[in-house]
């Protein structure tokens, strides 16, 4: 048996047995046949990625202006001179 024909055993006992465990009456349904493909080792996408209509179509003066980040030391700094305000304040 070739490893092809062995992993197609595989796949269709392995496919049955989780057909009959979630609940599937009498014998599984046929797989659909995957179309052969060369397997030279390179990943290929179904189609050419398309950036979304709404992108293309919107311009340098439809943009909202960018939010602008604030460094998370600035956060920190920001809430510890809160909690030393109220702790004074409060004393």
């Amino acid at each position: 048996m070739s490893e092809a024909e062995s992993k197609g055993v595989a796949v269709r006992e392995v496919y049955a047995r989780y057909y009959s465990e979630m609940g599937g009456v009498g014998a599984a349904p046929e797989l659909e046949a995957v179309a052969a493909s060369v397997d030279n080792g390179s990943v290929r996408s179904q189609s050419p990625r398309q950036p979304p209509p709404a992108r293309l179509a919107a311009t340098t003066s439809d943009r909202p202006a960018a939010r602008k980040s604030v460094p998370a030391l600035l956060i920190f700094a920001a809430m510890v001179a809160l909690i030393a305000a109220y702790k004074l304040l409060m004393d």
